[in-house]
Formats: structure tokens, sequence, C-alpha cells
């Protein structure tokens, strides 16, 4: 009798447990999910020696901070898109320095804080992860195209939920030479529920009711208007800087495009040791957009050789 009572108070605790994290998972956790909390710019490029403008981009009612980073003799333009929940100085993508990169490259930047980051305007301090953030990067288009006109080729770069911008603002018939993504967010379900591993080192599949229920809830990116899917249809050469590890976007999709796609290039970074001081600080998000930091003179050369063939290409190369 000890024991059938025992059995029972174990089972309505478990029960009681699994009510507890499904009302936690569907009501609580999916507006946290998608938080985030603007982090100034505290730093310029005037750091890596480099000439640059501070420029204001309007993109509907808000007005993004930027800037413009010319290069002397420019090959081609550049507009750098950053990652949830951090700006356009991310240490963790190493921008400062990928902006210098770029400039010995002969490429002029135009860099921004989309909105809900950095020193960009607050609208409701949450991620869409792409899909309300997309027109930031078409009015930083519209703010090149009305301040610096060329015909030079136009690149863009988007760095995980960058990347997912990015592939959103092409669908949405903005015209680029080229795309470069940098450990792109591909899928939104899986990412969401690596995000939460990685911020409170719980297994991701616990994770999985409330990352449906953050989609659901607030209409992120799924089905035919996932990063993954749409990006398999994209017609312009596409760069696939991909780390084989990353904890947060992970490798088999950038693969599953890679292989579905044939306009991209995949370019796999050199393995990078969890134990390496350019992830100093990085804790669980490991080797996350880390290929600059870590593998700069790799990074140099697979973006060189990458935009040295979109000039190549251009019609007035």
């Amino acid at each position: 009798m000890a024991l059938t009572r025992a059995i029972r108070t174990t089972l309505l605790t478990l029960l009681g447990l699994i009510l507890f994290w499904l009302l936690l998972s569907i009501f609580w956790a999916p507006p946290h999910l998608i938080a985030t909390t603007p982090y100034p710019v505290d730093q310029t490029p005037a750091t890596r020696n480099l000439d640059y403008q501070d420029i204001t981009i309007p993109s509907g009612d808000l007005l993004l901070e930027g800037w413009w980073i010319p290069a002397s003799q420019p090959i081609a333009d550049l507009i750098f898109v950053h990652g949830a929940g951090s700006n356009r100085i991310s240490q963790y993508i190493g921008s400062l320095d990928f902006y210098r990169t770029l400039h010995e490259l002969n490429v002029s930047v135009v860099t921004m804080d989309i909105r809900n980051h950095g020193n960009s305007p607050v609208t409701d301090g949450t991620l869409r992860m792409g899909l309300a953030e997309w027109p930031d990067v078409v009015a930083t288009a519209q703010w090149l195209d009305l301040n610096h006109p060329s015909d030079r080729p136009r690149i863009l770069l988007g760095a995980s939920m960058g990347g997912s911008t990015v592939i959103h603002a092409i669908k949405n018939e903005l015209e680029a030479d080229a795309i470069i993504l940098l450990d792109p967010l591909l899928d939104v379900l899986d990412s969401t529920m690596e995000v939460g591993e990685v911020e409170t080192g719980f297994p991701p599949l616990l994770f999985y009711i409330a990352a449906r229920a953050a989609i659901h809830r607030y209409g992120l990116p799924h089905g035919e208007t996932s990063p993954l899917a749409m990006a398999k249809t994209l017609d312009l050469p596409i760069l696939l800087i991909q780390d084989w590890e990353d904890p947060v976007t992970r490798s088999p999709f950038a693969a599953e495009l890679a292989n579905t796609n044939l306009s991209v290039i995949l370019a796999r970074v050199p393995t990078i040791s969890v134990e390496e001081a350019c992830l100093d600080g990085k804790e669980e998000w490991g080797t996350h957009v880390a290929a600059h930091p870590c593998r700069p003179e790799w990074t140099r050369e697979t973006v060189a050789a990458f935009v040295q063939s979109v000039v190549n290409k251009a019609p007035n190369s």
C-alpha cells in the first residue's frame, strides 16, 4: 500500500511538472525567446584607422543610425547587416576588424543598427528573425542609391539573423549582385531551440513547444517564408560561410541549402577549438559567427576571391 501511494505521488508530481512546463512554454517563454535589449555603440571605425561618416537612414517612420565607410578606390559596395541582440560593432563577428578587411579589399561599406538594436529606435523590443527587419536593409540600399550612386557591384552581407534579414530583403525585390551569408539563420525553429539551450543549459528539445508557440504567436518565418525555403530559390551568387560546429545556426541547414541551390558557394570555416583565445567571453555561443575573429586570413582570402569573382562578372568590369 505504501509503495502504491509512493508511485501515485511520484506520478502526480511528474504530471504536475509536465503541466507546469507546458504552461510555461506556451504562455511565458515565447516573448522571452524573441526579446532583445539594445546595446549602445561605443566604438567607431576610427579605432581601426578607418575614415567614416556618421549617417542616419530613414526606414519608414524610423531613423536608423549607421556608418558610411568609403574605400579609397572602391571596386564594390557592401551593405553589412549584423545579427540578433547585436549591433554594428559586434565583437562576436569582429565587425570593426571585418570593416578593415573589406576596406583593404577596396570595398566600400555601409552598415547600420537595425531596429531594436544599437543606437537605432526601439519599436517593440522583439526579434522577428528578418520578417520585420528586412525593410531596414532596403532603406539602407535606398540611402546608398541617393547619397553614393554608382555602377559598382552591390553585395549584401548578413551574419546570423542578419542572413535571414538579407534573404527576406532579396525576396522582397531588393536588387543586389551577390550575397555573403555568415553562419546564417536558416531554420527559425531549430535556432530558437538551440538558443534556449545556450541561454539556460537545458536540452534544446525542451524548448520545442515554446519555439513553436513563438513562431505562431508572432508570425515568425516558417514554412514557405522560412529563410531556408526562400534562399533555395534565389538566383544570384551566394557565398555561404559556415562553421560546422556552430551551436546556434547549425551546419545541416547550410549543407541543405548548398546542395539545393547551385548558386551557393559553401565555404566551411577551418576547425576552431573551443579553447582558442578568440572565443574568450563567448561562453556557450562558441564558434557562432567567429570566422573573422578566429580565422581572419582564411576569411579575408575567401571573401576576396568571392568579391573579385562578382566584380569580374559585372557588366562594367
